[in-house]
Parts: structure tokens; sequence; C-alpha cells
């Protein structure tokens, strides 16, 4: 093994190193954990310093549990005496930290869920101001239903310092009024870090005015040790759009092509790449034009870098000559041929990782 030359990228120390990846990146998530709390006492998250209440607005704590190894997807669940209303709380720390996204996917899904009980109509969908913050960059959506087994269900999301917490609440007791009525006020009795940065104002995700121009016709351009480089660099670049800092908020818009269980996202309606979030849990694949591919040797021509953005890194894979489809980025994104990685997580710490060697750029 040997390492290439430390690197200064903003605040973040980049260290690279080269290797030959002998197997695929693992991108399973780890089996959830239950996190030992004791009953009746509160716990503190310590990633983001919210304290989860033993008891909620009135509902008790049932667990809490991490779908990773660091608490970087923690659940809490709480349930009503009846059991009859479950309310959900999740704090993770999202690949892009952008509402809009990230709630436009849960309201899909949640839409999806509720198209099969009868008489399931869209209550109320809004913006509010989430506690500790001072612009209207929370966002919410109820449900309501005169059949089945629950009369509402509902979902509120909030920006935290670089992560995202939501809400997610089911009620057989609760009318769609109740819990609109409810939501804002469950929040607001979470006990949240002192320190909160207001997110930028939220806006709501419309469909892209136009399709994007997509192809099953796809090849993978060989890569060299510089792509690899890039690719590397191209991640902190993703990863650092998350940064605690003041700054624009990108304008999301959902490509209106049929994509089955999949949408694609367009940042400021792009027409060159696109966001595909896998599920509403924080995690996405993405591909964008790579304008400084290829200019150290390779390829010259248009190309297209494809990556696998979990919640502590960003993998990356090598480039592609057109822009592919969905089904494509899934599978581009998906085999042992990751060409570098880039941590994420701890902040602060990032680590590129080449996976290419020079030996290995000529076969």
């Amino acid at each position: 093994m040997r390492s290439l030359s430390s690197h200064s990228f903003g605040a973040a120390s980049i260290v690279a190193t080269v290797f030959l990846w002998a197997a695929a990146p693992t991108l399973a998530q780890p089996t959830p954990r239950t996190i030992e709390t004791t009953a009746g006492q509160d716990w503190k998250h310590v990633q983001t310093g919210v304290i989860i209440p033993a008891k909620l607005s009135g509902f008790d704590r049932e667990y809490v549990r991490d779908l990773t190894d660091k608490e970087l997807d923690v659940i809490a669940q709480y349930y009503s005496d009846e059991s009859r209303t479950r309310l959900t709380l999740f704090l993770y720390r999202a690949a892009l930290d952008s509402v809009p996204l990230w709630f436009d996917t849960a309201d899909i899904s949640l839409r999806k869920n509720t198209s099969f009980v009868p008489g399931t109509t869209e209550f109320v969908s809004s913006t509010f101001t989430p506690p500790g913050q001072s612009r209207a960059s929370g966002m919410m959506t109820v449900y309501a239903s005169s059949g089945g087994d629950f009369k509402a269900t509902g979902i509120a999301m909030m920006p935290l310092n670089g992560w995202l917490a939501k809400v997610r609440f089911t009620s057989a007791e609760l009318t769609a009024l109740e819990m609109a009525a409810a939501l804002q006020p469950i929040l607001a009795a979470v006990t949240w870090p002192e320190n909160i940065l207001s997110g930028p104002v939220a806006v709501p995700v419309q469909p892209c005015k136009n399709k994007l121009k997509l192809t099953e016709k796809v090849k993978r351009i060989k890569p060299t040790m510089a792509d690899a480089l890039i690719g590397g660099l191209l991640g902190v670049a993703a990863e650092t759009d998350g940064t605690i800092v003041e700054k624009e908020a990108i304008v999301y818009c959902r490509d209106p092509q049929d994509f089955g269980q999949f949408s694609a996202y367009r940042a400021n309606g792009s027409k060159n790449g696109y966001i595909l979030p896998l599920g509403d849990a924080g995690r996405a694949l993405s591909i964008s034009q790579n304008e400084a591919g290829g200019l150290i040797g390779g390829s010259k021509g248009k190309r297209y870098t494809p990556m696998n953005m979990q919640l502590d890194q960003t993998i990356i894979y090598p480039d592609l000559n057109k822009l592919p489809t969905p089904r494509l980025l899934l599978a581009a994104t998906g085999d042992a041929a990751a060409i570098s990685s880039t941590t994420t997580w701890p902040e602060g710490d990032t680590t590129i990782n080449i996976g290419i060697s020079e030996e290995n750029e000529d076969r």
C-alpha cells in the first residue's frame, strides 16, 4: 500500500491511499440494534444533542433503535396506553441536507401505503417554523381515512444542524384535525439542542417542466487513477453541501417520468444529472456530469459520475458515457467496480480512499 500526499479541502483533512478493491464496498445496512435505555428516564442522542424523552406528549417510549453502528439513523417508538396510536421519532444524518427532497420522498411513500385504504384523502399539507428556528423550514402532511384500521396518518420533518428529524404518526383514535393540531406540539415537547441554525425556507417539490433524456445504451469509461481522485473530490463536494453553514437552498424538482418505485430529483432543474433516493431515510444514488473527468489522460468525451451516497460515506464508481436510466444507475453502483470513496462522518475528518492502482490503469 502506498500513500499519496495529504490534501487540504476547506476545513477537512483529506488523506488519500492507493489500493486495489478486493471486493465491493459494504452497502448493506447493519442489523437494527436496540439501544439500552432506562425505563422512565430520558435518553440523549450524543451526535445531535437531542433528548429523547421517556414520555412524549402523553405517549410512552417503547424502544430506541439504531439502523447503523454509529447512531446515524436512530428511531424512537412511542405508543398510547391502548396502542391505538403509534408515534415514531426519527433522527438521521441524510446524505443530502434537504427537507423538501426527503419529505417529498416520505410523502410519496405514505401516499402509496394509504392508496389501498378506502376513503383516504389528504387533509392538510403545509410548512411550519420548527422549535428554536426562525424560518418555515419544516414540512408536514396529514391524511384522513374513513375506512381501514386508522382514522389518520401523517408526517412532519425539520432540519437539525445538518441532520433531519422526522415524526411519523398513525392513529385509530385521533381524527385528522386532532393529529394536525398535535404534530407541532409534539415536536415542541422534544428537548432540542440550544443552538440550532435555522434551515432555509422549505419549498415544496414540484414536477420538473421537462423530462430528462436518459438511455439504457450506456458504457463504462475505463477509469484512471486521476479519475479516482477527481471522483473522491466530487464526493467531498457532495458532502460539503450538508455542512452547517448559512447557504442558499437548492430547489429540487421531480422528473415527471414514471420510474416505478423510484423518483428522480433534479437540483435546480438540472439537465445533466439527478438524485435517486433509496427510500426516505437519507440514502441515495446520484449521477452528474463530470466536467473534470478525462482532463488528465483517459476519454475526452462527455462523462457522468455515479455515486452511492450513504450516511457516513460516498462511494464513487467508473464514469459512464451517457446519462443512464435509474435501472442502469442501480446496476452501475451495485458491483465491485468502485474506484474511490469519501468518508463523510465524523464531520471534519474526511478521508478519500483511491481504489485503483497505477499498475491496473493499463489492464
